[in-house]
C-alpha cells in the first residue's frame, strides 16, 4: 500500500510538472500586476466594437496607480477615478466617481459601455501587447499601450512662449522653469521658487498632450516671477512635437506655443 501511495504521489507531481512545462512552452505565464500598472492604456475596443478618437481629440484611456491602488481615466467625455483589486489573473474595480459634463449622445453611449465593461471585469490578460479585460472567456474591452517616445525621462527647460498676438515671454533663467515627464504618467515641475507635480496624458500617434497640475509648494516668489505664466501655459497644452532636439508644445485654441530645450546633465 505504501509503495502504491508513493507511486500515486509521484504521478501527481509529474503531472503537475508536465502541465507547468506545457504552459511555459505555450508562452503562458502567471500574469504580474506590474505588467499593467503605471502604464497609460488607450481604449481600442469595447463590447466588441472598435474605438478610435476623433481627429484632434483625446480618446478614452485608463491608468493603474500601483501605490494608491486607484485607476484613473477618460471615458470620451468625462474624467473618472475608482479603486481596483488585482491578484494574479483576478481583477475587479470598485465604485467610480467622475466629472459631470453634459455629453453628446454618441459619447454618452460610449461612456456607458466603458463603465459597464469595467463593472463586469473579473480577470485580465495581455495578448499581443494589448490589455484585455475579461468576464470568463468574454472580452469586455481591449486597450493598447501608449508609448511615450522622446517625451519622458529628460528634464525640459523653458526657452520661451510665443503667443499669436505677438506677445513673447522669455525667462531670464530657463533652469528655474522645468518640466520632467515620468514613464508612469506623472510629471515634476519647477516653477521658479516652487516645486509642483501632477499628471499628463500623451498620445504618440496624434501627438496630443494634456497636463494637469495637482499639487505645489507655496513659497512666495519674487515680484518678477513668471510662475503663473509658465503653469498657465503647461495646463493649456494640446499638441507636442520635436524639432532639432527641442520640444515644442502648441497651446489650446491655437493661442501660442511653448518651446523647451533639454537640460544638460551636470
Amino acid at each position: 500500500m505504501k509503495q502504491k501511495a508513493a507511486v500515486f504521489a509521484w504521478a501527481i507531481i509529474l503531472s503537475a510538472c508536465l502541465v507547468s512545462f506545457n504552459q511555459t512552452a505555450a508562452g503562458v505565464a502567471t500574469p504580474d500586476a506590474a505588467g499593467i500598472e503605471g502604464i497609460q492604456w488607450q481604449l481600442a475596443e469595447v463590447s466588441g466594437n472598435p474605438v478610435s478618437a476623433l481627429a484632434g481629440e483625446q480618446g478614452p484611456f485608463l491608468k493603474f496607480d500601483a501605490v494608491k491602488k486607484q485607476v484613473t481615466g477618460f471615458s470620451g467625455c468625462n474624467n473618472f477615478f475608482g479603486s481596483y483589486e488585482i491578484d494574479g489573473v483576478s481583477l475587479t474595480f470598485g465604485p467610480f466617481g467622475s466629472t459631470r459634463m453634459a455629453c453628446p449622445d454618441l459619447q454618452t453611449h460610449l461612456e456607458t459601455e466603458i463603465f459597464q465593461s469595467l463593472d463586469k471585469t473579473r480577470t485580465w490578460k495581455i495578448q499581443d501587447g494589448a490589455l484585455l479585460l475579461l468576464d470568463g472567456s468574454d472580452v469586455l474591452a481591449r486597450f493598447t499601450k501608449e508609448e511615450i517616445q522622446g517625451l519622458a525621462g529628460s528634464v525640459w527647460q523653458w526657452k520661451q512662449t510665443l503667443y499669436n498676438d505677438d506677445q513673447k515671454i522669455v525667462p531670464a533663467d530657463p533652469e528655474n522653469y522645468t518640466v520632467q515627464f515620468g514613464e508612469d504618467g506623472t510629471l515634476n515641475v519647477k516653477a521658479d521658487c516652487n516645486q509642483k507635480g501632477g499628471t499628463y496624458a500623451a498620445f504618440t500617434k496624434e501627438k496630443r498632450l494634456s497636463i494637469e497640475i495637482t499639487h505645489s509648494t507655496m513659497v512666495a516668489c519674487p515680484e518678477d516671477t513668471l510662475e503663473d505664466a509658465f503653469v498657465r501655459g503647461l495646463t493649456a497644452a494640446a499638441i507636442y512635437f520635436f524639432k532639432d532636439g527641442d520640444l515644442t508644445i502648441d497651446l489650446k485654441y491655437d493661442s501660442g506655443t511653448m518651446q523647451f530645450s533639454k537640460q544638460n546633465k551636470k
